[in-house]
């Protein structure tokens, strides 16, 4: 490792449980590759803490894998069997994620941008394994592999959207030529024009998928907060359609501009949009009321729902990772993204709810 000395992990005993092991056991899975370790930064150095993989998973593989990187990455080298990712917080190299492979040409660009999806949520798993975080001390194997699972699905997501736009073409041009063969009053006409506004749906739709997944450099700047609730009631809007929500949006005129991150903002918002239409589901008065004004030196926006509300014994731990009380249905991260964006951002979130329903309040600095 350049300008670091790579040591070995304390006491000299690799991790073989806990949380650094699961880490790197997520890191493998994501990978499907033979080993991946873990490693974290330690002023000028850098610790070898834990390696999981077949066979003999030591201490001097692992150190032997650092050793052949040139930089922290994000990087595939040896001839594609070698793929390293750091960890960022705040700005800061806290950590390494590596995959290695003895067979060549193993690992692609796409390993490579799973890999960095997944260092995102490893920044966190980290700093609480070193004891600084602000959540739980660890997840288990099976909350860090169902993450992996929604990783794959994000990515299955964003490809049907785009495969989708090829075959809607043929629709679309076989359509067209269909429609010039007949003539304006044939009854068959209203058909094609049903035909054709169903397809137009199905491409604004894939369109919003893409654009909704695309992965981007954050990126902060004067934005509007109308805009990105907008588009994020667009994106949804299907949901709500289906499950008969009556959404309701009342927004103080003028608005001042906000510094935020407009599309890390939209999922956030997407986040509680998506939650509070599932609290409804069982309810005949279905009503998603969406405000925004300015508060002093703050624009509070807030989310209200006419569902049955939070059980008291739950409110502590709705921001929680992989937290969920609505079992196969949830994936328990909705939330917590929600607060890390919000607080990324230099807000607050905070929640209110009865037996007549919830309302998330956000709060940012103008």
């Amino acid at each position: 490792m350049k300008n670091l000395k790579v040591i070995e992990p304390n006491d000299g005993v690799l991790e073989s449980s806990g949380p650094y092991h699961e880490i790197a056991v997520q890191v493998r899975e994501i990978l499907g590759c033979e080993y991946a370790l873990v490693a974290t930064a330690e002023n000028d150095s850098i610790r070898v803490q834990a390696i999981a993989g077949e066979g003999n998973a030591s201490s001097d593989l692992a150190v032997n894998l650092i050793s052949r990187l040139a930089d922290w990455g994000p990087i595939v080298v040896d001839d594609s069997s070698l793929v390293a990712v750091p960890v960022f917080r705040n700005q800061t190299a806290i950590g390494l994620l590596v995959g290695y492979s003895s067979r060549q040409g193993n690992f692609t660009g796409d390993d490579l941008q799973r890999l960095t999806t997944f260092s995102q949520v490893a920044g966190r798993l980290l700093e609480n394994a070193r004891g600084t975080g602000t959540t739980r001390d660890q997840f288990s194997t099976e909350e860090l592999m169902h993450f992996s699972r929604l990783i794959t699905i994000g990515e299955l997501s964003s490809c049907f959207a785009h495969e989708v736009t090829n075959p809607l073409m043929l629709i679309r041009g076989h359509l067209q030529f269909l429609e010039s063969s007949i003539t304006e009053d044939h009854p068959l006409r209203m058909n094609f024009e049903v035909i054709d506004r169903a397809s137009k749906r199905i491409e604004e739709m894939a369109k919003r998928m893409l654009d909704f997944s695309r992965k981007r450099v954050p990126r902060t700047e004067k934005s509007d907060l109308a805009e990105v609730i907008s588009d994020a009631v667009r994106f949804i809007q299907p949901y709500f359609r289906s499950q008969y929500i009556d959404v309701r949006v009342h927004l103080e005129p003028d608005l001042p501009l906000v510094s935020l991150d407009k599309w890390q903002m939209v999922q956030a918002v997407v986040n509680l949009l998506q939650n509070a239409a599932d609290a409804m589901a069982d309810q005949s008065k279905r009503v998603l009321s969406i405000t925004a004004r300015v508060e002093g030196t703050h624009l509070r926006v807030a989310v209200s729902d006419t569902g049955t509300g939070i059980a008291a014994a739950n409110v502590p731990h709705i921001f929680e990772p992989f937290f969920t009380t609505k079992g196969e249905r949830g994936t328990g991260l909705g939330l917590y993204i929600t607060r890390q964006v919000i607080n990324d951002h230099g807000g607050t979130i905070d929640v209110h709810t009865g037996d007549r329903g919830t309302t998330f309040v956000i709060s940012l600095p103008l």
